[in-house]
């Protein structure tokens, strides 16, 4: 692995270990146009999750939030090996996507499910923080829901198991799933990480984290953060490539110039029917570089905002304005783990503002009417939280 490509929940991890004290609000970027957007209402619907990311809503408005696990949790024959940022990480069956069951559209919870326990976890030996394993979740127009889980490596590693059990859960890490709630199960749709083996969209070094999906009657669009790429899943499983997204502009480090990776981390689609993709930005992770880009079908891509720092999820309003969240507002490397939620205007995409900086490496965020939902301590085990707020204009 390159070092200008660091893996995300492993970096977010490290600045968990920085106390709390003393952390600064994050400041807007253009306080132009109206101020009249709010945000209010913290309430913490649901705490002690593993590693929480992706979120999504369906009809009836109950919550889905994917928990990335804490490894190998409680099963100490689980295979251990050096991860790609020192220390060692373990394979565990840890990994779940939970149903936050509301009342109606009221934004209160009745209750919690694990509605598919079981799924592969790779997290710190210590403690599973930093996990990779399921990072998010999406209704198509049927209604059918479907599951990216990640990797962050070549993924090669994935025969490297042990054969048996290790190794079949490993099989799953780097694809695409479809999920059964009422059963428990998931489904293979594709996977990426043979994908990334035989095509390498980059053509750089191999690695594969796909981190967040939209899905359709036609599909799944797939964020590929750990190949830097934007990839097309069709009916029938097959993948393609949309889009590579190149380095960014040179970056100094103390070590030299760095062209920072672009590391595509969300994609939504937004009420045009345009994909929007927000991106980290790779190492050094650089304060107020992330773009988010807007793609039409058959067009280039474009910008639709930018000056953010590490993105890692966006969602749409009602009204077509656009959330944008960062997981660390002062970059990755700042040793401060405060994120931050934005507010982009629709009509004027350099209206920026700042609508809470009361996050900690939060990791996915869904808007269902005026509720705002957000997964926070997005890498820690057993300290996760899915939080709601009511957004005011």
């Amino acid at each position: 692995m390159r070092p200008t490509r660091l893996v995300l929940p492993g970096a977010a991890a490290a600045l968990l270990l920085v106390p709390l004290v003393g952390v600064a609000p994050g400041v807007a970027h253009d306080r132009g146009g109206s101020d009249e957007v709010t945000l209010t209402d913290r309430t913490v619907l649901t705490k002690n999750l593993d590693n929480p990311r992706g979120l999504t809503v369906d009809d009836d408005g109950d919550v889905f939030v994917t928990q990335a696990g804490e490894g190998r949790g409680g099963d100490r024959r689980a295979p251990c090996f050096p991860g790609p940022e020192g220390g060692d990480v373990c394979l565990g069956a840890t990994g779940k996507i939970t149903e936050l069951h509301m009342r109606g559209g009221s934004g209160h919870l009745k209750s919690v499910t694990d509605v598919v326990k079981g799924l592969p976890s790779i997290g710190a030996k210590a403690d599973g923080s930093g996990a990779i394993g399921p990072s998010d979740v999406a209704f198509d127009g049927h209604g059918r829901l479907y599951a990216t889980i990640g990797l962050g490596a070549d993924p090669a590693v994935r025969n490297k198991m042990p054969a048996g059990k290790y190794r079949t859960l490993a099989s799953t890490l780097a694809t695409v799933q479809k999920v059964d709630t009422r059963h428990g199960t998931v489904k293979k749709v594709a996977d990426i990480g043979n994908y990334e083996r035989k095509v390498n969209p980059e053509k750089d070094d191999f690695d594969t984290n796909p981190n967040s999906l939209v899905a359709d009657r036609g599909g799944q669009v797939v964020a590929d953060a750990g190949g830097n790429s934007l990839l097309r899943v069709d009916r029938n499983g097959k993948v393609s490539t949309i889009f590579v997204f190149p380095h960014e502009a040179p970056v100094k480090t103390p070590q030299g110039q760095v062209r920072p990776d672009a590391v595509p981390t969300t994609v939504v689609r937004g009420p045009d029917g345009a994909l929007y993709v927000g991106q980290l930005t790779g190492f050094p992770f650089p304060k107020g570089k992330a773009t988010v880009w807007r793609f039409e079908r058959g067009e280039k891509p474009e910008v639709f905002a930018d000056g953010f720092t590490n993105i890692i999820d966006l969602a749409f309003t009602d009204d077509g304005d656009l959330l944008v969240l960062e997981i660390a507002t002062n970059g990755l490397l700042s040793g401060n783990p405060t994120g931050a939620l934005h507010w982009v205007d629709a009509h004027n995409t350099r209206h920026h503002k700042v609508l809470t900086t009361k996050l900690t490496m939060p990791g996915g965020l869904v808007v269902d009417g005026d509720h705002v939902y957000v997964s926070n301590n997005s890498a820690m085990a057993n300290k996760g939280e899915v939080l709601r707020f009511t957004l005011k204009h």
